[in-house]
């Protein structure tokens, strides 16, 4: 990549292939009314099909607490069920598009009729009154749904919102060629591929760079990058190529979120630019445009939660024709400035057995990436890998995903010459696992197989060990599990969602940004954060969004809050809260005119995942209130800093609004503490208030002990919270005088607890606390990490930048000895300590610039300026 460059002037046309009708998805997205379906009747609408289906999509709406159920079948003209499914009340799939209807092999093309039927309740489907005129076929938009809206089987006006997926066609790789003279000085390509695009010179990659662009709101911004391709470039004819993938702009196959029924969803576009300067000074541009060619490449299916297959016969056979120049997508365009994601290492199999046809390789950790294997058999022959996390009884591959259509996690690989060794790695996806499952089909030897590790490229900045083997193992469990998930944006996981959870990335951020560096891969969500934005300013729970999940919830997309507050402490520039200000502004002023009376009563996913449930049993009101109390806060404390002294005062004023509305509702004067009249004691209904300090003083005392009683008695030493409260816990246990019991919580072996995990040689964390949590990469459980560096390691920044901070480590038998350090905006930073009865040993380097205090019980503070000290006392 070229750094410092200054902005592109463009010159280049976006292109694309012309893709056939018959493979391009169908979709009506907007809709301006709900048609309600009720018991004994039903809803429909026709659709014609020009090519196979495999999966339909329907914008479905409920009634909020009410009980309701219908059943949603895909017919033939003639009525003849081809699939069905039960539509009710569930966690998940009451959102924009969030239902679908996937068929076990696809239909061919024809009349079909969508129909739901009513069983329990009111089920709406949401329609368009006069369908949006069709426009001229572009060659890579969706097509119109052309049919009718249907009740009880007669037809009535608009066109339902409903998305058709149909078999997609095959990724498209685009050429040209050009001269070059003797003596060109410097040679730039600027290019993007979207979804994804990997690009050569004369056959050779021009960056080990991959899955780029990151992921943004693309109808709002496009990232591109620029690199330096001089010595790529030769005397004489020269060939630029590019080959696309679909990634989440072109994204298919149904899945819960629709990610492929979108607004800016095409086929694959390509923008590309390549500039020289020759011997005699004079610029010269080569811009894609419809003097470029087109065809197939080998990437035959490209599913987002499926996989690739592989198939370069199929690549060598397809004819190239002039490509397409169509309209530009509709996003600014940015030079990229957050790292990239790279092959960062090659892992072979721990251990690998045969297993009938299929041989499975364990690699001996969960991991993000995907496999390179070399093959060699006959032409036809194909070689298929299944990914997983997990392993059945009987020892195979295991990874079912309800929340997308189709295989989860599946690449195949087509050979094409017989005899013929060939080394493949997909090249448009990602997955999670541990365990490949390899199946040969037809004459063919699987000769050699690795896992391929993809990271982002951030800068490495912390380490932590201590004396206890499990607070060591979760602070570098968080790392590592993050590091799984950091692709272009912070997922929940690499396996089922990908998708960017605003809260699983707020609750761990201070834990991560002690191992990297996250200034500019944090910065570029934060920018995704303002694009995801609607009309009120409200942030949606995942970001980017295909409008999924759009309702406001305080303990998710906080994230647009705590985020830049997070940075500003870690590196203390003032600029990022300068940036943020008025998001941050709008967004919080949107949330408090949403609890007018202080508390918030609208869906939240609360403290999510607690031991033993998805939803918390007192509800999602609770840690909704208190994160809205949190968020306004950190609102205030930013106007502050930036001395907008009103705003600061405003934000304080309704953060105390909402603490005593939280206590007149759920204080209980018998006991001292805050309980669910229904449910009765949890123990994040007193973590979040005691934590974020909205607690009347005369009560705070008898809160905290009856917190300490509930551990030490209900739950014999363990944390009954889900991820929001898991985060404070720890340091709320500490700060109000039991950092023994934090201790203790942190450091249990069995369930819920870190330390089974860790005994059970797993190296990232589960994504709940329960034997049966789905993902087994899952970073958000990890965000206690923080109070470990802080109180364990005895690391605390007490001023933005680390201007100054405390070297203040925790007092426990069971913990002799610890060692962190931290390369901060000043320089290293590293306390070693190491205490044997009452004596200590420390050793802290401190930067030039910085001030550390050190604070051990029983003796004076001792202020430390730059240099590398050692205390005994």
């Amino acid at each position: 990549m070229v750094a410092g460059e200054p902005p592109v002037e463009w010159s280049a046309q976006w292109i694309g292939k012309r893709t056939d009708p018959a493979r391009r998805i169908l979709q009506s997205l907007t809709s301006d009314h709900v048609a309600w379906v009720e018991p004994a009747h039903w809803v429909g609408q026709t659709f014609t099909a020009p090519g196979p289906v495999m999966a339909v999509g329907v914008d479905l709406v409920g009634e909020p607490g009410t009980e309701m159920r219908g059943m949603l079948e895909l017919c033939r003209g003639d009525g003849t069920v081809l699939a069905g499914q039960v539509v009710e009340q569930g966690a998940f799939r009451w959102d924009r598009f969030a239902h679908f209807l996937d068929l076990p092999d696809p239909v061919g093309a024809g009349e079909y009729i969508l129909r739901l039927r009513g069983e329990k309740g009111r089920i709406g489907w949401r329609t368009l009154s006069v369908p949006d005129p069709a426009g001229s076929d572009d060659g890579v938009s969706p097509l119109p749904v052309l049919g009718t809206a249907m009740r009880d089987g007669n037809p009535e006006p608009g066109v339902r919102a409903i998305g058709v997926e149909t078999v997609p066609a095959p990724d498209p790789v685009f050429r040209t060629s050009f001269v070059a003279p003797e003596g060109v000085r410097e040679a730039r390509l600027s290019a993007v591929g979207l979804g994804y695009g990997e690009f050569f010179v004369n056959g050779r990659a021009v960056t080990e760079d991959v899955l780029e662009p990151a992921q943004t709101t693309y109808d709002r911004t496009i990232l591109y990058r620029t690199y330096d391709v001089t010595p790529l470039l030769r005397a004489g004819e020269n060939t630029l190529s590019a080959e696309l993938g679909r990634g989440f702009h072109s994204a298919r196959g149904a899945n819960t979120w629709a990610w492929n029924f979108v607004r800016w969803h095409r086929e694959p576009v390509l923008l590309a630019q390549l500039e020289y300067v020759d011997g005699a000074g004079e610029r010269h541009v080569v811009a894609s445009g419809a003097n470029w060619e087109a065809a197939d490449g080998a990437a035959t299916a490209d599913l987002l939660y499926t996989g690739e297959t592989t198939d370069p016969g199929h690549a060598r056979r397809a004819a190239w024709e002039p490509a397409l120049a169509v309209a530009p997508p509709g996003g600014v365009l940015r030079r990229a400035t957050a790292p990239p994601v790279r092959r960062t290492e090659l892992l072979s199999p721990v251990s690998s057995t045969a297993l009938g046809q299929q041989a499975v390789h364990d690699f001996g950790e969960v991991l993000a990436g995907r496999i390179r294997l070399t093959a060699v058999g006959d032409a036809g022959a194909q070689v298929i890998v299944r990914y997983a996390e997990g392993r059945r009884p009987d020892g195979s591959v295991r990874c079912e995903n309800i929340l997308a259509a189709g295989e989860a996690q599946v690449d195949r690989l087509v050979l094409a010459d017989t005899g013929e060794e060939i080394t493949w790695e997909p090249r448009f996806s990602y997955k999670g696992f541990r365990y490949a499952g390899v199946e040969v089909l037809g004459s063919a030897t699987v000769t050699s197989i690795h896992a391929v590790r993809l990271e982002t490229a951030v800068s490495r900045v912390g380490e932590f060990e201590c004396a206890d083997e499990t607070l060591t193992w979760i602070d570098r469990a968080t790392a590592r599990t993050f590091l799984n998930n950091l692709h272009g944006v912070p997922t929940d996981t690499p396996v089922y969602e990908k998708n960017g959870w605003t809260a699983d990335a707020h609750l761990a951020t201070e834990a991560v940004l002690h191992h990297v560096d996250l200034r500019e891969s944090f910065g570029k969500w934060l920018d995704d954060h303002v694009d995801a934005r609607d009309g009120h300013g409200m942030v949606p729970q995942i970001v980017p969004t295909p409008d999924w999940g759009r309702a406001a919830d305080p303990a998710w997309s906080a994230s647009m809050v705590l985020i830049p507050w997070y940075l500003y402490r870690e590196y203390g520039d003032r600029a990022i809260l300068e940036r943020y200000a008025a998001p941050i502004r709008t967004y919080t002023d949107r949330l408090l005119d949403l609890a007018p009376d202080g508390l918030w009563p609208h869906h939240s996913w609360g403290d999510w995942l607690s031991p033993g449930h998805l939803f918390a049993p007192e509800g999602p009101m609770p840690t909704a209130t208190m994160m809205l109390h949190h968020v306004a806060c950190r609102a205030a404390d930013i106007h502050g800093e930036l001395g907008e002294a009103s705003d600061a005062r405003r934000y304080r004023a309704a953060a105390d609004t909402v603490a005593a509305a939280y206590h007149r509702r759920f204080f209980d004067a018998a006991t001292g503490t805050y309980r669910d009249p229904d449910v009765g004691y949890r123990q994040a209904m007193n973590v979040l208030p005691l934590a974020f300090g909205a607690i009347p003083a005369d009560h705070v005392t008898a809160v905290a002990e009856g917190l300490f009683a509930d551990i030490e008695h209900r739950t014999s030493g363990h944390l009954d919270c889900g991820a929001v409260a898991a985060k404070h816990l720890l340091p709320v246990l500490a700060a109000h005088g039991r950092p023994d019991l934090a201790v203790t919580v942190a450091t249990r072996r069995d369930r819920p607890g870190w330390g089974v995990w860790r005994d059970a040689g797993a190296a990232t964390l589960m994504e709940s606390w329960d034997e049966t949590a789905r993902s087994h990469n899952h970073y958000f459980l990890g965000a206690a990490a923080a109070w470990i560096q802080q109180a364990v390691g005895g690391l605390r920044a007490t001023s933005p930048g680390w201007a100054t901070f405390d070297v203040a480590p925790i007092v426990d038998d069971r913990i002799g000895w610890a060692r962190i350090t931290h390369t901060s905006v000043r320089g290293r930073i590293e306390v070693a300590w190491r205490r044997s009865g009452g004596d200590w040993e420390l050793t802290v380097e401190v930067p030039d610039t910085a001030t550390a205090t050190v604070r051990l019980p029983g003796h004076a503070d001792a202020a430390l300026q730059g240099g590398r000290h050692r205390l005994l006392g």
